[in-house]
């Protein structure tokens, strides 16, 4: 392993985490197996070693990514806990932070929601919400895109399959951006707290919703998560568990990763016009690559933790037993050893959906046919309702919100020819 210079290549650094692509090649080129010296952690960068720790359940394991057990939690993290405790419920492990058998067991009960059935369902209130949304803004010939289409379209499907009310829409938007904030490792301890309490509100928010459905179930997505008894347990998912999962397996994954990619997306088209012009030229042949090359190029999950739990060997560097993974899904899926002209946005691309912008192996993202729908109709109402765009003279800083796992565009104001 080179010995990279901190000073040279830091993914704490937020201008860093706002075009993090040059990092990634410096570290897939040098040190594919990074130690970063402030935290001790690794990081890798190389698809194939990327693929290996999904894949590799002997050796690596999600049961300690994120310190969430460990024998002597600090001052922080007692914190954090005794405010969930003391004001509402503490968040049990999510499905990303199990191992089998409690990972199978659990996902199970999304198995069943996430069936191609349903998703199937529930294409038409994609579509119509997609053309919705676009209409509402199109004769304006100018919308901000991020709060007007990329935020509303998933956080709408995803809250009315969670019992909420449409109404309360960007309330719970707060809620999830507290959770997604929280989870960044860019915040104080002061800030963490105040995102805790944010997450506290959203969790008395559901509880009433909980209790209802386990008096008078319904045909949604929580009433199974709220109702359903997993057989290696003999229960369903408990208070704590089921505000877990709200948060960070049905909301921020089932909605936030969505909107940074339909934002993305838009940003891309705009960068490259004669991309634009193919995907119009033929939106029937092109979409679905175009959905593709958006996911590889920007992927929404940046990177995400392991550990491990035997000594291994990836790229001729040993990494010890107890140590803490970062793998970065968004450098592997630029890697040059597996990508032809990884860093261009490319229609014609062959296997374009062999990127790994969803995961791979075991813990393979279940809401992803879900996101492809949605992504699917937010570009296709694109195509149909807008004949040229551009982005709109000094409104945008093009800045992301200081995130160390996933990446979110803050705004992006952009004006159109309609149709």
């Amino acid at each position: 392993m080179s010995d990279t210079p901190e000073a040279q290549v830091n993914l704490f650094d937020a201008e860093t985490q706002r075009c993090p692509y040059d990092a990634y090649k410096t570290l897939r080129d040098e040190a594919p197996v990074y130690q970063c010296p402030a935290t001790g952690m690794y990081v890798i960068t190389r698809f194939d070693d990327v693929r290996q720790i999904l894949t590799d359940t002997e050796h690596f394991t999600n049961e300690t990514a994120y310190l969430t057990d460990a024998t002597e939690p600090s001052p922080r993290a007692l914190a954090v806990r005794n405010t969930f405790q003391e004001e509402g419920w503490v968040p049990a492990k999510t499905l990303n932070g199990r191992d089998d058998p409690d990972h199978k067991a659990v996902r199970s009960v999304f198995n069943d929601a996430f069936r191609p059935k349903k998703i199937e369902a529930l294409d038409d209130e994609v579509r119509d919400l997609a053309y919705q949304l676009i209409d509402d803004f199109i004769d304006d010939g100018h919308c901000e895109w991020v709060k007007q289409f990329a935020i509303p379209l998933p956080l709408l499907i995803i809250g009315k399959q969670m019992g909420a009310n449409p109404d309360d829409i960007w309330q719970i938007k707060e809620w999830t951006e507290a959770f997604f904030h929280r989870i960044s490792l860019m915040q104080s301890e002061e800030e963490e707290l105040i995102s805790v309490r944010k997450e506290i509100e959203a969790q008395h928010y559901f509880q009433p919703i909980f209790e209802r459905l386990r008096e008078n179930p319904d045909d949604s997505l929580l009433s199974a998560l709220v109702n359903t008894v997993i057989e290696e347990w003999g229960r369903p998912l408990n208070d704590n568990e089921l505000h877990a999962e709200m948060m960070a397996d049905t909301f921020v994954g089932g909605s936030e990763t969505t909107t940074n990619a339909i934002s993305a997306g838009v940003k891309l088209l705009i960068e490259n016009p004669l991309v634009w012009e193919q995907l119009q030229s033929d939106p029937d042949r092109y979409l679905k690559v175009f959905i593709e090359e958006v996911l590889r190029l920007e992927s929404p999950v940046q990177s995400l933790m392991r550990a491990t739990a035997k000594d291994v060997e990836l790229s001729g560097v040993t990494i010890p037993a107890g140590s803490l993974i970062n793998i970065r899904f968004a450098a592997a899926n630029r890697d040059e050893r597996r990508f032809d002209n990884p860093d261009a946005l490319d229609l014609d691309r062959p296997r374009a959906g062999g990127h790994m912008a969803f995961g791979s192996g075991k813990h393979h993202c279940l809401g992803a046919p879900l996101a492809r729908r949605e992504l699917h109709w937010s570009f296709k109402a694109l195509v149909d309702r807008i004949d040229s765009m551009w982005f709109a003279e000094g409104k945008n800083d093009f800045s992301y919100h200081p995130h160390y796992l996933l990446r979110a565009m803050k705004s992006l104001h952009i004006e159109f020819k309609a149709k």
